[in-house]
């Protein structure tokens, strides 16, 4: 084989490679234990759910699954990601956006009557936020160690946002769920603002 073929056939299996991890995306390794405590949700206390949490946590920490790894199920759903979030729904791509993060920021902005069509896997998306703040109260960053009690309040605060925007579907008021996803939202916000580093 020519220097020159070789390195066409190189470049050929490289494109090869691109394009299989384009189409495909792994969820987080914490997605399983995650929506397995988000069917809890409504079910336990906090401290319940915290200590359910307190588990999880450690089973993650020292493994392969990180913070970083628990905090992905909120990323887009979509097959380019190197690592996808759980979604909105069983099915990807019937809701738009499809992921809980953007799904939130959107609903904080505006509500539509069409969104109520899709309550029952938007009231999902509290559920696993909530199960997320019962993991993560557990598994401080370096910062958060600094601050446990602030990291902690943040935690219990997302908690009770997550449960009150699940509630907020109950009376079909689009004002009332727009301001429970503000509040969910912006707990998020002011946690990140504190604690997450810049990579």
């Amino acid at each position: 084989m020519t220097k020159k073929y070789a390195t066409i056939l190189g470049f050929g299996l490289a494109l090869v490679g691109v394009g299989v991890l384009a189409v495909r995306a792994d969820e987080s390794p914490a997605t399983p234990d995650v929506k397995k405590l988000a069917d809890q949700v409504g079910k336990k206390s906090w401290g319940d759910l915290n200590k359910e949490g307190e588990t999880l946590a450690k089973k993650f920490t020292g493994d392969k699954t990180e913070l970083m790894d628990v905090m992905t199920v909120f990323k887009l759903r979509r097959k380019e990601s190197k690592v996808q979030g759980i979604g909105v729904g069983d099915k990807a791509g019937a809701i738009s956006p499809d992921g809980i993060e953007a799904q939130l920021i959107n609903l904080s902005k505006n509500v539509r009557k069409t969104d109520l069509e899709h309550a029952a896997d938007l009231k999902r998306m509290g559920e696993i936020s909530a199960a997320v703040a019962g993991i993560t109260v557990n598994m401080p960053n370096e910062l958060g160690k600094k601050d446990l009690k602030k990291w902690q309040d943040y935690s219990k605060e997302m908690h009770d946002a997550s449960m009150d925007f699940v509630k907020s579907f109950e009376g079909k008021d689009t004002a009332q769920i727009k301001s429970a996803a503000m509040r969910l939202h912006g707990t998020c916000t002011k946690c990140h603002n504190d604690f997450r580093k810049d990579d």
